[in-house]
Protein backbone atom coordinates (compact mmCIF):
# COMPACT_ATOMS: atom_id res chain seq x y z
CA UNK A 1 0.00 0.00 0.00
CA UNK A 2 1.25 3.42 -0.88
CA UNK A 3 2.38 5.13 2.49
CA UNK A 4 1.16 8.60 1.28
CA UNK A 5 -2.69 6.83 1.42
CA UNK A 6 -1.96 4.97 5.04
CA UNK A 7 -2.46 6.18 8.31
CA UNK A 8 0.86 6.81 9.72
CA UNK A 9 2.47 5.94 13.32
CA UNK A 10 5.66 6.85 15.08
CA UNK A 11 6.36 5.21 17.82
CA UNK A 12 8.59 6.55 20.05
CA UNK A 13 10.00 4.44 22.31
CA UNK A 14 13.63 4.43 24.42
CA UNK A 15 13.92 0.45 23.84
CA UNK A 16 14.59 -0.71 20.39
CA UNK A 17 13.18 -3.68 20.75
CA UNK A 18 9.86 -2.46 22.11
CA UNK A 19 9.96 0.72 19.10
CA UNK A 20 10.57 -1.50 16.28
CA UNK A 21 8.48 -4.98 17.32
CA UNK A 22 5.19 -1.96 17.88
CA UNK A 23 6.24 -1.07 14.70
CA UNK A 24 6.25 -4.15 12.61
CA UNK A 25 3.10 -5.20 14.28
CA UNK A 26 0.94 -2.44 13.48
CA UNK A 27 2.30 -2.37 9.75
CA UNK A 28 0.53 -5.98 9.81
CA UNK A 29 -3.10 -3.70 10.48
CA UNK A 30 -2.68 -1.42 7.72
CA UNK A 31 -0.21 1.21 9.27
CA UNK A 32 2.68 3.09 8.07
CA UNK A 33 5.13 3.58 10.91
CA UNK A 34 8.91 4.94 11.87
CA UNK A 35 10.39 4.89 15.35
CA UNK A 36 12.42 7.31 17.56
CA UNK A 37 14.36 6.25 20.35
CA UNK A 38 14.28 9.75 21.98
CA UNK A 39 12.43 13.52 22.07
CA UNK A 40 15.30 14.94 19.59
CA UNK A 41 14.53 12.46 17.18
CA UNK A 42 11.42 12.43 17.15
CA UNK A 43 10.91 16.64 16.75
CA UNK A 44 13.31 15.73 14.02
CA UNK A 45 11.12 13.06 12.04
CA UNK A 46 7.98 15.36 12.85
CA UNK A 47 10.00 18.21 11.00
CA UNK A 48 10.58 16.22 8.16
CA UNK A 49 6.77 14.64 8.30
CA UNK A 50 4.29 16.90 9.80
CA UNK A 51 1.88 15.05 8.47
CA UNK A 52 2.09 12.19 10.75
CA UNK A 53 -1.18 11.24 11.76
CA UNK A 54 -0.24 9.72 15.18
CA UNK A 55 2.51 9.87 17.45
CA UNK A 56 2.51 6.47 20.38
CA UNK A 57 4.75 8.06 22.94
CA UNK A 58 6.39 6.64 25.95
CA UNK A 59 6.36 8.53 28.98
CA UNK A 60 9.66 7.28 30.51
CA UNK A 61 12.27 7.94 27.90
CA UNK A 62 15.12 7.55 29.70
CA UNK A 63 17.88 10.29 29.27
CA UNK A 64 16.88 13.89 27.55
CA UNK A 65 13.20 15.16 27.48
CA UNK A 66 10.46 12.56 28.82
CA UNK A 67 6.93 11.89 27.20
CA UNK A 68 5.08 14.26 29.71
CA UNK A 69 7.59 16.83 28.55
CA UNK A 70 7.35 16.21 24.81
CA UNK A 71 4.00 16.36 25.05
CA UNK A 72 2.78 19.62 25.14
CA UNK A 73 5.93 20.76 22.66
CA UNK A 74 4.52 18.13 19.92
CA UNK A 75 0.82 19.60 20.01
CA UNK A 76 1.91 23.19 20.35
CA UNK A 77 4.26 22.92 16.86
CA UNK A 78 1.90 20.21 15.07
CA UNK A 79 -1.56 20.80 16.12
CA UNK A 80 -2.63 18.09 13.83
CA UNK A 81 -0.64 15.50 15.18
CA UNK A 82 -2.45 13.03 17.39
CA UNK A 83 -0.74 11.85 20.35
CA UNK A 84 -1.54 8.49 22.41
CA UNK A 85 0.90 7.83 25.61
CA UNK A 86 2.40 4.56 26.61
CA UNK A 87 3.10 3.81 29.38
CA UNK A 88 3.62 1.01 32.28
CA UNK A 89 2.00 3.29 34.80
CA UNK A 90 -1.77 2.20 35.14
CA UNK A 91 -3.01 4.31 37.36
CA UNK A 92 -5.95 7.48 36.66
CA UNK A 93 -3.72 9.99 38.21
CA UNK A 94 -1.11 9.67 35.04
CA UNK A 95 -3.82 9.18 32.63
CA UNK A 96 -5.42 12.36 33.47
CA UNK A 97 -1.77 14.15 33.52
CA UNK A 98 -1.69 13.20 30.00
CA UNK A 99 -4.60 14.30 29.06
CA UNK A 100 -4.66 17.37 30.94
CA UNK A 101 -1.73 18.02 28.49
CA UNK A 102 -3.04 17.23 24.95
CA UNK A 103 -2.69 13.79 24.66
CA UNK A 104 -6.40 12.22 22.78
CA UNK A 105 -5.45 8.71 25.13
CA UNK A 106 -2.78 6.41 26.78
CA UNK A 107 -2.11 2.95 26.32
CA UNK A 108 -0.73 0.75 28.64
CA UNK A 109 2.39 -1.58 28.43
CA UNK A 110 2.68 -4.12 27.74
CA UNK A 111 1.26 -3.61 24.34
CA UNK A 112 -2.01 -4.78 23.27
CA UNK A 113 -2.56 -4.67 19.64
CA UNK A 114 -6.51 -5.07 20.26
CA UNK A 115 -6.51 -1.83 22.41
CA UNK A 116 -4.54 0.14 19.95
CA UNK A 117 -6.83 -0.87 16.90
CA UNK A 118 -9.29 0.41 19.10
CA UNK A 119 -8.04 3.88 20.21
CA UNK A 120 -6.64 4.76 16.62
CA UNK A 121 -9.45 5.17 14.87
CA UNK A 122 -10.64 7.82 17.16
CA UNK A 123 -7.80 9.80 17.16
CA UNK A 124 -7.80 9.26 13.12
CA UNK A 125 -11.09 11.00 12.93
CA UNK A 126 -10.69 13.86 15.62
CA UNK A 127 -7.33 15.31 13.56
CA UNK A 128 -9.93 15.04 10.29
CA UNK A 129 -12.66 16.65 12.32
CA UNK A 130 -9.98 19.32 13.61
CA UNK A 131 -9.02 19.84 10.02
CA UNK A 132 -12.60 20.13 8.98
CA UNK A 133 -13.87 22.75 11.70
CA UNK A 134 -10.41 24.88 10.72
CA UNK A 135 -11.28 24.93 7.57
CA UNK A 136 -14.58 25.68 7.65
CA UNK A 137 -14.12 27.78 10.50
CA UNK A 138 -11.92 29.83 8.34
CA UNK A 139 -14.44 30.56 5.60
CA UNK A 140 -17.21 31.34 8.27
CA UNK A 141 -14.89 34.07 9.53
CA UNK A 142 -14.00 35.74 6.16
CA UNK A 143 -17.74 35.57 4.86
CA UNK A 144 -18.51 36.87 8.28
CA UNK A 145 -15.79 40.19 8.26
CA UNK A 146 -17.18 42.07 5.64
CA UNK A 147 -21.23 42.10 7.10
CA UNK A 148 -19.88 43.07 10.17
CA UNK A 149 -18.05 45.66 8.98
CA UNK A 150 -20.98 47.05 6.97
CA UNK A 151 -23.08 46.73 10.02
CA UNK A 152 -21.01 48.89 12.07
CA UNK A 153 -20.46 51.63 9.49
CA UNK A 154 -24.46 51.63 9.55
CA UNK A 155 -24.26 52.26 13.27
CA UNK A 156 -21.72 54.84 13.58
CA UNK A 157 -23.71 56.65 10.72
CA UNK A 158 -26.96 56.81 12.42
CA UNK A 159 -25.56 57.75 15.31
CA UNK A 160 -23.96 60.85 13.77
CA UNK A 161 -26.58 61.70 11.72
CA UNK A 162 -29.92 60.94 14.28
CA UNK A 163 -28.28 60.86 17.97
CA UNK A 164 -29.87 63.09 19.23
CA UNK A 165 -33.30 62.16 18.51
CA UNK A 166 -33.13 59.00 20.27
CA UNK A 167 -35.14 58.38 23.51
CA UNK A 168 -33.40 57.27 26.44
CA UNK A 169 -34.01 53.80 26.11
CA UNK A 170 -33.87 54.29 21.80
CA UNK A 171 -30.06 54.88 23.00
CA UNK A 172 -29.91 52.27 25.44
CA UNK A 173 -30.93 49.92 22.55
CA UNK A 174 -28.46 50.90 20.13
CA UNK A 175 -25.45 51.19 22.85
CA UNK A 176 -26.28 47.24 23.19
CA UNK A 177 -26.00 46.63 19.79
CA UNK A 178 -22.98 48.47 19.30
CA UNK A 179 -21.51 46.55 21.81
CA UNK A 180 -22.81 43.08 21.14
CA UNK A 181 -21.34 43.50 17.34
CA UNK A 182 -18.28 45.32 18.69
CA UNK A 183 -17.88 41.90 20.36
CA UNK A 184 -18.55 39.40 17.25
CA UNK A 185 -16.05 42.14 15.60
CA UNK A 186 -13.47 41.21 18.36
CA UNK A 187 -14.16 37.47 18.18
CA UNK A 188 -13.64 37.81 14.17
CA UNK A 189 -10.81 39.98 14.92
CA UNK A 190 -9.29 36.79 17.22
CA UNK A 191 -9.67 33.84 14.75
CA UNK A 192 -8.13 35.67 12.04
CA UNK A 193 -4.71 36.22 13.59
CA UNK A 194 -4.98 33.10 15.42
CA UNK A 195 -4.78 31.68 11.92
CA UNK A 196 -1.77 34.22 10.85
CA UNK A 197 0.55 33.25 13.82
CA UNK A 198 -0.50 29.19 13.26
CA UNK A 199 0.74 29.83 9.78
CA UNK A 200 4.10 31.90 10.18
CA UNK A 201 2.09 34.55 8.93
CA UNK A 202 2.53 37.29 11.68
CA UNK A 203 4.75 40.13 11.21
CA UNK A 204 5.60 42.16 14.21
CA UNK A 205 6.14 45.83 14.27
CA UNK A 206 7.84 47.66 16.63
CA UNK A 207 6.13 51.13 17.78
CA UNK A 208 7.04 53.36 20.92
CA UNK A 209 3.96 54.19 22.93
CA UNK A 210 2.72 54.96 26.65
CA UNK A 211 1.64 51.71 28.10
CA UNK A 212 -0.30 54.42 30.68
CA UNK A 213 -2.24 56.19 28.07
CA UNK A 214 -2.74 53.39 26.01
CA UNK A 215 -4.45 50.96 28.44
CA UNK A 216 -6.28 53.81 30.22
CA UNK A 217 -8.07 54.21 26.76
CA UNK A 218 -9.03 50.68 27.14
CA UNK A 219 -10.22 50.62 30.24
CA UNK A 220 -12.19 53.58 29.57
CA UNK A 221 -14.23 51.42 27.43
CA UNK A 222 -15.87 49.59 31.02
CA UNK A 223 -16.26 52.65 32.15
CA UNK A 224 -20.21 51.80 32.34
CA UNK A 225 -19.89 48.10 32.95
CA UNK A 226 -17.94 49.11 36.35
CA UNK A 227 -20.30 52.17 37.23
CA UNK A 228 -23.30 50.76 37.22
CA UNK A 229 -22.23 47.83 39.22
CA UNK A 230 -20.35 49.07 42.12
CA UNK A 231 -17.37 47.13 40.73
CA UNK A 232 -13.95 49.00 41.36
CA UNK A 233 -10.98 49.23 38.95
CA UNK A 234 -7.45 50.36 39.61
CA UNK A 235 -4.35 50.79 37.68
CA UNK A 236 -0.84 51.82 38.75
CA UNK A 237 1.87 51.89 36.16
CA UNK A 238 5.21 52.70 36.55
CA UNK A 239 7.02 55.92 36.57
CA UNK A 240 8.71 55.64 33.07
CA UNK A 241 6.42 53.67 30.94
CA UNK A 242 7.25 54.23 27.60
CA UNK A 243 7.98 51.11 25.90
CA UNK A 244 8.69 49.29 22.50
CA UNK A 245 6.60 46.22 21.49
CA UNK A 246 3.99 45.68 18.62
CA UNK A 247 1.35 48.62 20.11
CA UNK A 248 -1.91 46.62 18.42
CA UNK A 249 -1.04 42.78 19.32
CA UNK A 250 -0.15 44.16 22.99
CA UNK A 251 -3.30 45.99 22.87
CA UNK A 252 -5.76 43.75 21.86
CA UNK A 253 -4.22 41.00 24.60
CA UNK A 254 -4.73 43.47 27.54
CA UNK A 255 -8.66 44.28 26.06
CA UNK A 256 -9.04 40.66 25.78
CA UNK A 257 -8.02 39.84 29.48
CA UNK A 258 -9.70 42.79 31.11
CA UNK A 259 -12.46 41.89 29.36
CA UNK A 260 -12.08 38.42 30.90
CA UNK A 261 -11.62 40.06 34.61
CA UNK A 262 -14.94 42.38 34.36
CA UNK A 263 -17.17 39.51 32.66
CA UNK A 264 -16.14 36.85 35.83
CA UNK A 265 -15.84 39.87 38.46
CA UNK A 266 -19.68 40.25 40.54
CA UNK A 267 -20.76 43.68 41.52
CA UNK A 268 -19.10 45.43 44.08
CA UNK A 269 -16.26 43.27 43.11
CA UNK A 270 -12.11 44.53 42.31
CA UNK A 271 -10.42 44.83 39.05
CA UNK A 272 -6.76 45.72 39.76
CA UNK A 273 -4.72 46.19 37.19
CA UNK A 274 -0.55 46.17 37.77
CA UNK A 275 2.22 47.26 35.66
CA UNK A 276 5.52 46.50 35.93
CA UNK A 277 8.31 47.94 32.95
CA UNK A 278 12.03 46.79 33.37
CA UNK A 279 14.55 47.52 30.66
CA UNK A 280 13.82 44.14 28.64
CA UNK A 281 10.22 42.75 29.58
CA UNK A 282 7.18 44.38 30.34
CA UNK A 283 4.85 42.51 32.96
CA UNK A 284 1.21 43.18 33.38
CA UNK A 285 -1.27 41.18 35.98
CA UNK A 286 -4.49 41.64 36.09
CA UNK A 287 -6.61 40.45 39.55
CA UNK A 288 -9.96 40.14 39.94
CA UNK A 289 -12.12 39.07 42.50
CA UNK A 290 -15.00 36.35 42.73
CA UNK A 291 -13.73 33.87 40.62
CA UNK A 292 -11.09 31.40 41.18
CA UNK A 293 -9.56 28.81 38.63
CA UNK A 294 -8.36 25.72 40.15
CA UNK A 295 -4.69 24.87 39.61
CA UNK A 296 -5.32 21.77 37.61
CA UNK A 297 -7.38 23.34 35.05
CA UNK A 298 -4.74 26.59 34.29
CA UNK A 299 -3.04 25.43 31.26
CA UNK A 300 -6.48 23.94 29.78
CA UNK A 301 -7.81 27.34 29.58
CA UNK A 302 -5.49 28.72 27.03
CA UNK A 303 -6.25 25.84 24.47
CA UNK A 304 -8.11 26.54 21.40
CA UNK A 305 -11.88 25.51 21.09
CA UNK A 306 -11.31 23.65 24.71
CA UNK A 307 -15.01 24.26 25.48
CA UNK A 308 -13.61 24.19 28.94
CA UNK A 309 -16.26 24.59 31.72
CA UNK A 310 -14.35 25.37 35.24
CA UNK A 311 -16.83 25.05 38.19
CA UNK A 312 -16.49 28.00 40.42
CA UNK A 313 -16.62 28.48 44.76
CA UNK A 314 -18.71 31.73 43.76
CA UNK A 315 -19.50 32.51 40.40
CA UNK A 316 -21.01 29.33 39.19
CA UNK A 317 -19.75 27.84 35.39
CA UNK A 318 -17.26 29.47 33.78
CA UNK A 319 -16.45 29.08 30.14
CA UNK A 320 -13.23 30.39 28.86
CA UNK A 321 -13.66 31.13 24.36
CA UNK A 322 -10.84 31.95 21.77
CA UNK A 323 -9.96 35.46 23.65
CA UNK A 324 -7.50 33.72 25.85
CA UNK A 325 -5.82 31.10 23.27
CA UNK A 326 -5.69 34.21 21.00
CA UNK A 327 -3.78 35.72 23.83
CA UNK A 328 -1.47 33.12 24.61
CA UNK A 329 -0.69 33.01 21.17
CA UNK A 330 -0.44 36.25 20.93
CA UNK A 331 2.30 36.93 24.02
CA UNK A 332 4.20 34.03 22.44
CA UNK A 333 4.68 35.83 19.42
CA UNK A 334 5.59 38.90 20.95
CA UNK A 335 8.70 36.34 22.60
CA UNK A 336 6.66 36.93 26.24
CA UNK A 337 4.52 33.81 28.36
CA UNK A 338 1.46 34.11 30.12
CA UNK A 339 0.05 32.62 33.12
CA UNK A 340 -2.37 32.29 35.84
CA UNK A 341 -2.54 32.11 39.84
CA UNK A 342 -4.93 32.50 42.30
CA UNK A 343 -6.48 32.56 46.04
CA UNK A 344 -9.49 30.64 46.37
CA UNK A 345 -10.20 31.51 50.09
CA UNK A 346 -10.97 35.11 48.87
CA UNK A 347 -11.76 34.09 45.61
CA UNK A 348 -9.71 35.90 43.11
CA UNK A 349 -8.17 35.38 39.73
CA UNK A 350 -4.72 37.20 38.42
CA UNK A 351 -3.74 36.46 35.08
CA UNK A 352 0.16 37.58 34.48
CA UNK A 353 1.37 38.19 31.00
CA UNK A 354 5.09 39.22 29.85
CA UNK A 355 6.18 40.80 26.76
CA UNK A 356 9.44 41.15 25.57
CA UNK A 357 10.47 45.39 25.64
CA UNK A 358 12.17 45.77 22.21
CA UNK A 359 13.52 49.59 22.28
CA UNK A 360 17.06 47.86 21.79
CA UNK A 361 16.26 46.60 18.62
Amino acid sequence: MDPISQPSVLVVDDEYSIRSSIAEMIEMFGFFSENAANGQEALEYLQKNPQTDIVLLDIDLGVGLSGIDLLPIIREKYKYVQVMMFTSQNSLEMGVECLKRGAVDYLTKPFREKEFLKKAPIALERKKLAQLNDLYLGILVHDLNNPVQYILGALELLKATAWSNFSDTEKDVFKTAEKGLGQIRTMVNNILTISKIENGLISLSAETFSLSKEMGEILKLFDDDVSTTGRKLSAYYPQNDLVTADKELFSRVFLNIIANAVRYTPRDGEISVFVENPDREIKVSVTNTGSFIEESMREMIFEKFAGVHLAQKSTGVQNFGLGLTFSKMAIQAMDGKIWVDGDGSVPQTTFHFTIKNRKDN
